[in-house]
């Protein structure tokens, strides 16, 4: 109980600390559209592009944000000159706590592997704002009973 308080007091932090300037979406079909986007730019090899298109609705500081792409960026290159281009994407969860927190997981498929994007969002008020991205090939998360 004490680490889900201090995480979610950290992300409370990090909102806190983001300008207010920044835009925000309206809608969970607008945090849906902004994700898709971002991963069919990513499937194209433009990371970088991905990060910039979600980069008007943050709710994190910007320098964090810029770090993550860089680190993404550098990452997946890599990935692409061993595994090629993706094959495609697929949304695999969408999950909210109330109508303060929302995510989205997406897988991207490639050839022999798939790597999972994990979207986070965050409203205080009204609008919500990118509080987190995040990718990993540990998909046994994503895993659900089988039923035929």
């Amino acid at each position: 109980m004490r680490i889900k308080l201090a995480i979610a007091m950290f992300l409370l932090c990090l909102v806190s600390l983001s300008t207010s300037a920044a835009e925000s979406l309206p809608s969970a079909k607008a945090m849906s559209d902004a994700t898709e986007q971002f991963m069919a730019t990513a499937a194209s090899g433009d990371i970088n592009g991905a990060y910039k298109n979600l980069a008007p609705y943050l709710g994190v500081p910007r320098e964090a944000f810029d770090a993550s792409a860089a680190e993404a960026h550098t990452y997946f290159r890599k990935v692409f000159d061993r595994a090629g281009k993706p094959v495609g994407k697929t949304r695999v969860a969408r999950e909210k706590i109330e109508d303060d927190f929302y995510r989205e997981v997406w897988l991207q498929k490639f050839a022999e592997a798939a790597i999972a994007w994990e979207f986070t969002f965050y409203q205080a008020t009204q609008g919500w704002k990118l509080v987190g991205i995040s990718y990993t090939t540990d998909i046994e998360s994503l895993y659900r009973p089988y039923s035929p």
